[in-house]
C-alpha cells in the first residue's frame, strides 16, 4: 500500500486540481527532452477520493483543530512554519499535530483502500 502522504497529495490532485483534459502538459524547466504530454502528478481514482473524503470528515468530526492543520498543509499548501505563526505555537507542535491527524487518516483508510485494490 502507498503511504500516507503519498495518498493525501493524490487527494489533493483528485479534489482541489480541476482537470478537464485539455490542460497544458507539465514539463519541468530544468530537464530538456522530456515527454511534454506526460502529467508526473498521481491522482486517485473516484473510490479512493471517497474513502480519503470520507476519513477527513471523520478527523473534522472528532478533532477539529487536527483536521484545519492537515487541510491547510495538504489542501491549502501553508507549512506547519506558517500555521504556527499564526496559531502562536512552536512548528514541532503543529508538525507533531499533522502527524496525528495523518495517522488518524492512515487507521481510517487501510483496511478500505486494501478492498478497494
Amino acid at each position: 500500500m502507498r503511504g500516507t502522504k503519498d495518498i493525501l497529495m493524490a487527494w489533493k490532485n483528485t479534489r482541489v486540481l480541476k482537470r478537464i483534459g485539455t490542460e497544458y502538459p507539465s514539463k519541468s524547466a530544468g530537464i530538456e527532452g522530456a515527454l511534454r504530454d506526460f502529467d508526473y502528478r498521481q491522482y486517485l481514482t473516484e473510490d479512493e477520493a471517497q474513502i480519503v473524503d470520507n476519513a477527513v470528515l471523520a478527523l473534522k468530526a472528532d478533532n477539529f483543530e487536527y483536521w484545519s492543520v492537515l487541510t491547510s498543509f495538504y489542501l491549502r499548501e501553508i507549512s506547519c512554519t506558517k500555521q504556527a505563526k499564526v496559531l502562536g505555537k512552536q512548528t514541532t507542535e503543529i508538525t507533531k499535530i499533522l502527524l496525528a491527524a495523518e495517522c488518524f487518516i492512515r487507521g481510517h483508510i487501510i483496511e478500505l483502500f486494501s478492498k478497494a485494490a
